[in-house]
């Protein structure tokens, strides 16, 4: 017997070729039913929805940079996005992000709960069509989605590595640090999932240790939040009011209804899109569906019934953080555990009890049809196919609010033909264009009047000053940035007649004032003798500032927001640096500027030239520094640099370790995935390479006969009879 050696190359490791395919099947049902999804804004076009804006000149924020205290999360995942929009373009990278959760969730699901093809399709298709996915992709939380589908394959990745029972599981914790990347979600919900997983039921000492180092080994993913945190740079500022403002919506039916039927988005029934209404019989026969799936699922695998149901049950409690039973525990938790401001938004946490349902849906659908194939009385094979119409009417509630692009409720938009002009006018540049109505969001005639996002940052190729104020009841603004809350006053305000001057030490160029709604209230902006219009249209109205304050200003007052706008409305204010608390120097008002050039995101340029005071127009932060030149807070929150007659840099200090801290996080995924092929070498080897034994030759046919072999054969036979009787 002999052995050989032959490629394989058609088996997955760690996975069984019938379970693989049936996975990849449900995968491949999730991209059909994300097809019909996106299909209508696959034409030419941008998709504008509430929290996801995409425009022509969209490019990467300064916020990967630390310089935008509103983009500091998830850097990794923009880092994805940004590369993605090189390749493939801004307007198509906007649907097919949102494609993309359909078969990741679908495939992941399936891998989940196992079984055959009645269990597994169901189930990805619920995790496909269900309110929950509806609601949030009218808001477009489209990296939040992309969360949910990784946390899929982060409970299918923890039960098989329960079942190994390892110290460690670098497989899991690869799945967990990836869905950090995208979005600080991740980091709560999918530690609660492998907490699950870990002690129920009936844990082990392994398997709690597992989970430890699994946690720890993927919080190198946040390497790069250590060091805004060490650099003090500014972020958001989230308090007890967002609880509030972000709170779940209660239904009709209650809280508990709404909830237990997947909705309660907190904008309820403010925003413009359709809301979701599946109807009270097929929220029944959904919920129910789900629950008889979980507990025939408990009682038949119990390792993997019992963590979804608990999971089940702790997303509706926690989704309904201030208004549920848990109140008091939420708002602890909101003050005093790091990270869980991520949270605010309390009804994120029903994605793992629509997880769960899924599960239960596909066991439902799964006994069903077995009961409507095998059973012998003819009354309960009749109520086992009513029952699966009732579970599959769950599907058809949500459909029509779903595919098509949302039920038809939103389509590509194209930007009228001024905004075009007004980018043709100014070209590309240093200076920035401050955009209006100062609102963060916003509808416009080319989105059928939906409120999105501000979409001038996506459009313009110039830097764009956009408000960055949620302005939700009690909570106006969450945002850390001097230089919007001086724009927000003087906008208030009317612009004191010199809006121009004002806004000059921020570097802006160019005012541009959509005329969607709101025109009326800003007829103040003719009336500022330091701004010209340079292009008027019934769409916008683009106006060019006629005053320069930054660069080397040469002098300096010392004064707050209320001396610069008194000065500036007695036409004194010059280009000179108002510096609060500072030393008034040089002769003002000055009429000095310029002498400053962008050399990166993170650095600029000063040329030589007359000592005195220089005006950066960047967000103030202590971490621009001049060599050994002292640096300043303007009035206006940007940056002032006390000069010399030479030459000198400015530079963006945290953007060196920031970038190392990027660079640790991604290592650390890199890491975690090299891990994970290590931890299966074994399998890796048996994948390339199988040995095979040779079958065993077959017996060599009998040699022909010489003629008369056959009568000597007798002859000797009968000899041989007549021996043995004598015998």
């Amino acid at each position: 017997m002999t052995t050989a050696v032959v490629p394989r190359h058609r088996r997955i490791p760690g996975f069984e070729a019938r379970a693989a395919r049936m996975t990849a099947e449900s995968a491949l049902l999730g991209l059909l039913a994300g097809a019909a999804v996106v299909a209508p804004w696959t034409r030419d076009g941008y998709l504008l929805l509430l929290d996801w804006v995409s425009g022509p000149h969209q490019t990467m924020t300064p916020g990967l940079y630390g310089l935008d205290p509103a983009a500091l999360d998830a850097m990794p995942y923009r880092l994805a996005t940004q590369a993605l929009r090189n390749v493939v373009g801004p307007g198509a990278v906007s649907w097919l992000i949102i494609l993309g959760y359909f078969p990741v969730a679908a495939g992941g699901i399936s891998a989940l709960i196992g079984g055959g093809r009645s269990r597994r399709y169901p189930a990805a298709l619920f995790v496909c069509c269900n309110p929950f996915v509806v609601e949030r992709l009218q808001a477009g939380h489209t990296a939040f989605l992309m969360v949910v589908s990784l946390l899929c394959w982060l409970l299918a990745s923890a039960l098989r590595a329960r079942r190994r029972g390892s110290w460690f599981a670098a497989r899991p914790a690869g799945w967990y640090a990836l869905a950090m990347a995208v979005g600080p979600h991740a980091a709560w919900l999918g530690g609660l999932c492998l907490l699950a997983v870990a002690v129920l039921p009936r844990p082990r000492k392994r398997d709690l240790v597992r989970t430890v180092l699994m946690i720890l080994s993927a919080g190198g993913i946040y390497a790069y939040a250590v060091v805004l945190v060490l650099s003090a740079i500014l972020t958001v500022k989230v308090g007890r009011g967002d609880l509030d403002v972000y709170a779940p919506h209660a239904g009709p039916g209650g809280m508990l209804v709404t909830l237990a039927s997947l909705r309660g988005f907190w904008r309820g029934s403010s925003d413009s899109s359709p809301q979701v209404d599946i109807g009270f019989v097929a929220g029944m026969a959904m919920v129910a569906g789900a629950a008889a799936g979980l507990a025939l699922l408990c009682r038949r695998e119990p390792r993997t019934g019992v963590p979804l149901a608990v999971l089940a049950g702790a997303g509706l409690l926690l989704g309904a953080g201030i208004h549920g039973p848990l109140a008091p525990v939420y708002r602890f938790a909101f003050d005093h555990l790091p990270l869980f401001q991520a949270m605010r938004e309390q009804q994120k946490w029903l994605s793992i009890t629509m997880i769960a349902y899924a599960a239960g849906v596909g066991v439902t659908a799964e006994a069903l049809k077995t009961l409507c194939l095998s059973a012998r009385p003819p009354l309960v094979r009749l109520a086992s196919g009513a029952a699966l119409l009732a579970v599959f009417s769950g599907y058809a509630g949500s459909a029509p609010s779903l595919f098509w692009g949302l039920g038809g409720s939103v389509r590509v938009s194209h930007y009228p033909g001024a905004w075009y002009a007004a980018d043709r006018i100014m070209g590309a540049g240093d200076e920035s264009v401050l955009f209006l109505p100062w609102h963060e969001y916003q509808p416009f005639a080319f989105t059928d009047s939906r409120t999105v996002a501000t979409p001038a940052g996506a459009f313009f190729r110039r830097p764009v000053l956009s408000s960055d104020a949620v302005e939700l009841g009690e909570v106006r603004t969450n945002s850390s940035s001097r230089r919007m809350a001086y724009v927000q006053r003087l906008v208030v305000d009317g612009g004191h007649g010199s809006f121009g001057r004002l806004v000059a030490p921020l570097g802006v160029g160019y005012v541009a004032l959509a005329r969607d709604r709101e025109a009326e209230s800003y007829e103040w902006l003719d009336r500022q003798r330091d701004l010209q219009a340079v292009l008027r249209t019934d769409d916008m109205v683009l106006y060019e500032v006629r005053a320069e304050g930054t660069g080397r200003v040469g002098a300096a007052r010392s004064g707050d927001y209320a001396a610069a706008t008194e000065l500036a409305a007695q036409g004194e204010l010059g280009s000179e640096a108002i510096l609060p608390g500072g030393t008034p120097s040089g002769r003002v008002p000055s009429a000095e500027s310029g002498g400053i050039r962008r050399t990166s995101s993170t650095s600029w340029a000063v040329a030589p030239g007359t000592p005195g005071w220089v005006v950066i127009p960047e967000e103030w932060s202590p971490g621009w520094r001049a060599g050994t030149l002292p640096t300043r807070r303007t009035a206006a929150g940007t940056v002032a640099v006390e000069a010399r007659s030479e030459g000198f840099s400015v530079r963006y200090a945290p953007w060196r370790w920031l970038r190392l801290g990027l660079a640790a996080s991604l290592l650390t995924l890199a890491g975690l995935i090299v891990a994970g092929l290590v931890e299966h070498r074994r399998e890796l080897r048996r994948w390339l390479f199988v040995t095979r034994r040779e079958p065993p030759a077959p017996p060599a046919a009998p040699a022909p006969e010489p003629p008369g072999g056959e009568a000597r054969r007798a002859r000797a036979g009968t000899a041989g009879s007549g021996a043995a009787g004598r015998r």
